[in-house]
């Protein structure tokens, strides 16, 4: 997989929307026109800490909650929750369960923080069944497992009906997943594994993400937190929305509340067929609000491929979904 160029993408666009010089024929108080963009409305940096400068220019980061950006109730509350791991002496777990060096501890305290509101008591209940979760089920050693021992069948198998690509990266360097979702098929899966394995093999994606989000931190210098996904929803039918696969569905998404908190920057749901409206009520009700409002449902390619390619550089996106990168799905 190309291993810079999507950069050398970002750091062109963050280039080509920076203020031009002064010039001694332009009055310092001209105004200049803004750019029109039919997505995004830019949004005023913050005035932060520039101890805490680490951020991708395109991210827009630190927003309110993050870190060089805390209200002083938010400090005090990360202190508090910081003080409460250490008396029961969690430390060294939490410090073990961050994603260094795309965040350090005080980088995941805040987003089980985020997760809660601040709510530190609620915060804490979170992050304690979260690092009990981890060391019950080995989580750490889970990704030196081979694909087909944690999946419980021919990997090949699971490709046939869920395919997706995992290698892409999008502008701000968070890594993505491209999954045809409306090719899932569980009932057909569920007759060569379990809804166990099934439900394991995503927390096996979850922390292989993890790892290539620590990866694309330490290569270019930059906090991450959150990732992209991709979902393909042609081919969906409500025949599909059988009971083994809304409990499926159901689980995962749970396991990513639980266990993943703020680690969705992004869902964009591409080639949506009317039908799945009436599914998308059922499962927005399993996700909390601000999960909720990261999700886009797009039907027609006319809106998601210029949308797409405001986020992605093109070797970063499927040749089928306009981009350049060769890549097949089905496999």
């Amino acid at each position: 997989e190309p291993a810079t160029s999507f950069f050398k993408h970002a750091r062109h666009l963050a280039a080509s929307r920076a203020p031009p010089p002064p010039s001694s024929s332009t009055p310092a108080t001209s105004p200049r026109r803004e750019p029109a963009t039919s997505f995004f409305k830019r949004a005023k940096p913050p005035v932060v800490d520039a101890s805490f400068a680490d951020y991708h220019p395109l991210s827009g980061l630190p927003t309110p909650g993050y870190q060089g950006n805390l209200s002083k109730k938010q400090q005090a509350a990360l202190d508090a929750l910081r003080a409460q791991m250490a008396a029961l002496g969690l430390t060294e777990q939490v410090a073990a369960a961050a994603c260094a060096p795309a965040e350090d501890t005080d980088g995941l305290l805040l987003r089980f923080l985020r997760a809660r509101g601040f709510l530190v008591p609620k915060a804490a209940e979170l992050l304690q069944h979260d690092l009990a979760w981890r060391a019950e089920h080995a989580v750490s050693e889970l990704t030196s497992r081979p694909e087909e021992e944690v999946l419980g069948c021919d990997p090949a198998l699971f490709e046939r009906y869920l395919p997706g690509w995992y290698g892409s990266s999008d502008l701000q360097g968070r890594p993505a997943q491209w999954q045809k979702w409306g090719d899932l098929r569980v009932d057909e899966l569920l007759k060569s594994t379990s809804h166990e394995q099934l439900v394991m093999h995503h927390v096996w994606q979850q922390e292989k993400q993890m790892r290539r989000l620590a990866e694309n931190a330490h290569a270019h210098g930059v906090l991450l937190s959150q990732c992209v996904s991709v979902v393909d929803a042609a081919h969906w039918h409500p025949a599909l929305a059988t009971r083994k696969a809304m409990a499926f569905l159901r689980e995962i998404a749970g396991m990513d509340q639980a266990h993943f908190p703020e680690r969705m920057g992004m869902i964009i749901t591409i080639n949506a067929p009317y039908t799945l409206s009436a599914c998308w009520v059922v499962i927005s009700g399993w996700l909390d609000p601000a999960t909720r409002a990261k999700v886009q449902i797009i039907s027609s390619d006319k809106y998601w491929k210029p949308l797409l390619a405001t986020i992605f550089a093109p070797d970063q996106i499927p040749l089928e979904y306009g981009g350049t990168a060769p890549v097949t799905f089905g496999l």
